[in-house]
């Protein structure tokens, strides 16, 4: 069962907005100063302004989960393994950030955002997958276990699956299953099946913030060889680059680095460096000169 989220009553006056919504015993009642339409839907982040376009454009479902006690998904989160419910606190978050120390037990997003829900209790399982890459916030909340009334025949409690989205359109697939691993079948066939990971992928791969140079690099290879331990991969940051420049390589602190990569193959092992989509601004960059040149950056919000 899903119930839309746009029936609520708005009564405007003087450039004042004001809107009311219900839920079971509570009325919330939302008012805004029109005074300044532009600046009331700006956000800012620094020297960063997200201009909101279109206003308040935002767009929602509920979903009544009748007989499901048990939803798990909507990644990636530092939370339990079945999803909290969220009624006495914050929601969660589908929105990627680039957090490094991360809270435990916290419904905010991380790096990535899957906006897939799995629900199951026995002999059953379904999938609810919203389509819609805005920032994305999604309440979970147990229905009461008295149940509810559906014509002549009562409903069996289960969860209800708020979801809102800041902008675009409501976009939804229900995957019936009926088992989880039908579920994720559906879901492979509506958005494409991963590719086969190479072989090395499989294995431990040694990854942290950044090893500063050659040296450090070998001290730890051979430190993992030393103790027995097997692996498969190693992983630079952004250091091993020349002033932050990708596609580059430091010459003071990574002078031989095919020396370096040979060394390891030798092992039947990889280095693996990182590349962000991200371009130095630099006139004397080679990369960042000729994408300006050639008028390959996105200048605005438009995307042009």
């Amino acid at each position: 069962m899903c119930r839309d989220r746009c029936l609520c009553p708005e009564w405007g006056w003087g450039g004042v907005l004001c809107v009311v919504g219900w839920g079971g015993w509570c009325i919330t009642v939302y008012v805004w100063f029109q005074e300044d339409e532009k600046e009331l839907w700006e956000e800012k982040f620094g020297e960063f302004t997200d201009i909101k376009t279109d206003g308040p454009c935002s767009v929602g479902l509920d979903f009544s989960l009748h007989g499901y006690h048990h939803v798990y998904g909507i990644p990636q989160h530092t939370g339990h393994l079945p999803l909290d419910n969220t009624s006495q606190g914050e929601p969660y978050r589908l929105y990627n950030l680039d957090v490094f120390a991360c809270e435990l037990h916290s419904r905010m997003g991380l790096y990535g955002s899957v906006p897939l829900l799995l629900a199951h209790k026995p002999h059953s399982s379904l999938g609810l997958l919203w389509l819609n890459a805005s920032d994305t916030l999604i309440h979970i909340s147990p229905q009461p276990q008295e149940g509810q009334q559906a014509g002549a025949q009562a409903v069996k409690p289960g969860t209800d699956a708020r979801w809102m989205s800041e902008s675009g359109v409501i976009d939804v697939y229900m995957l019936l299953g009926p088992t989880a691993g039908e579920v994720c079948a559906q879901y492979a066939r509506l958005t494409g099946f991963p590719m086969l990971p190479p072989l090395f992928a499989l294995g431990y791969h040694q990854s942290r913030w950044n090893y500063r140079d050659e040296e450090e690099v070998e001290k730890v290879d051979a430190g993992f060889d030393a103790h027995h331990i097997p692996y498969d991969a190693i992983w630079l940051d952004i250091e091993h680059t020349a002033g932050r420049r990708y596609l580059t390589w430091d010459p003071l602190t990574f002078p031989t680095p095919q020396r370096l990569q040979q060394h390891l193959r030798c092992q039947k092992r990889k280095l693996v460096v990182i590349s962000d989509p991200h371009i130095k601004v630099d006139s004397e960059y080679p990369l960042y000169s000729q994408a300006n040149a050639n008028g390959y950056f996105v200048k605005d919000n438009k995307g042009c």
